[in-house]
Parts: C-alpha cells; structure tokens; sequence
C-alpha cells in the first residue's frame, strides 16, 4: 500500500505580483516612496496599501503602480545633455564678433 502525503498547495508567482506604494500627505507635497504590497490585482492592491500606508493618517494620496510597469535604468552618459546646448550659456558667445566677420568674409569669397 502506498502512503500519500498530503503538500500544501503553492499559488504560482506568476498570480501575484508586487505593487510599489507612493504617498503624498499634503496637497502641495512630493509623492515619496513607502513600501510595497503583493497582491494578485491593483483593487487588492490598493485596499493593502490603504491598511498599511494610511491608517494612522500620514497620507491623503496613494499611486499604486505594478513594480513591472516602472523602467529604469543607469547610465554613464545619463547626465550628459542629448544636443549641443551651449547657446544658452554666455561663454558661447565670447568670440561672436570673430565668428560673424569670418562668416562674412566666406560668404563674399564664395558669391565671388
């Protein structure tokens, strides 16, 4: 006769998922990061957070977003501007006078 064991049934990772919680305590104040909850949807998401993120007042506002929807990355060059700027710095514009006289003289020489 075979013995059976009786194995808890395990709910599959992929019916849960994780939902990072963001909090505002005032109308005018930055959403900060407060935790995260697990949950198998954003209703049952949002009714934890609510339980432990504001049940003794400290915020007023939630964001309740899935951990997979946020993308980040890092980067060396992230703080590097996409496109030449320097227009908009006074030190771009020391030597305009030589610039302007040099593209004057180019452009008569080549209508020449």
């Amino acid at each position: 006769m075979r013995r059976s064991t009786i194995r808890p049934r395990r709910r599959p990772e992929s019916l849960v998922e994780i939902y990072e919680v963001f909090r505002r305590s005032g109308h005018k104040q930055p959403f900060e990061h407060c935790g995260s909850v697990t949950a198998p949807d954003v209703g049952m998401a949002t009714v934890m957070a609510k339980e432990c993120f504001t049940r003794r007042g400290e915020g007023r506002h939630l964001w309740v977003i899935r951990r997979a929807d946020i993308h980040t990355w890092s980067d060396d060059s992230l703080p590097d501007p996409a496109a030449d700027k320097s227009y908009r710095f006074a030190h771009a514009y020391r030597d305009v006078v030589k610039k302007r006289a040099l593209a004057r003289s180019r452009a008569q020489a080549d209508a020449r």
